[in-house]
């Protein structure tokens, strides 16, 4: 899942923060953003996106997904804090998270065997 924070200050900051910085910084004059609209625009995207994926399946939406993607090429530990150094290199045609780990190749690890904590780069079996 996920979510947008558009107007909410805190905890940490939200998008309607960051325009306004924008237009401090930048001597710009854009809207603040509303949830209605944000959610509306949010739909529209999610159809066309969609709308590929039934015509060209997962290669027709794969390159611009990985364009965004933050985790490419991220270093993890696999099963604990100590445990063999792997590195993030994309997603299966399941849907799994692969890793490749040096001299062991690449390989895919599932959420019903694994629990993944990004901000700990931790990758460890449940």
């Amino acid at each position: 899942g996920f979510g947008f924070n558009v107007n909410n200050s805190n905890p940490t900051i939200c998008i309607n923060d960051l325009i306004a910085k924008f237009n401090r910084e930048e001597g710009t004059e854009l809207k603040a953003l509303s949830a209605d609209c944000l959610i509306a625009r949010t739909v529209t995207v999610l159809e066309r996106l969609i709308e590929v994926f039934q015509e060209k399946g997962p290669n027709g939406v794969l390159p611009q997904y990985y364009k965004y993607w933050v985790h490419s090429g991220q270093q993890v530990r696999l099963r604990s804090e100590d445990g063999p150094v792997a590195w993030i290199v994309g997603i299966d045609d399941y849907g799994y998270l692969q890793v490749h780990q040096e001299g062991k190749g690449v390989e895919s690890v599932h959420p019903d065997g694994n629990s993944f904590d990004m901000l700990r780069n931790l990758i460890v079996p449940k």
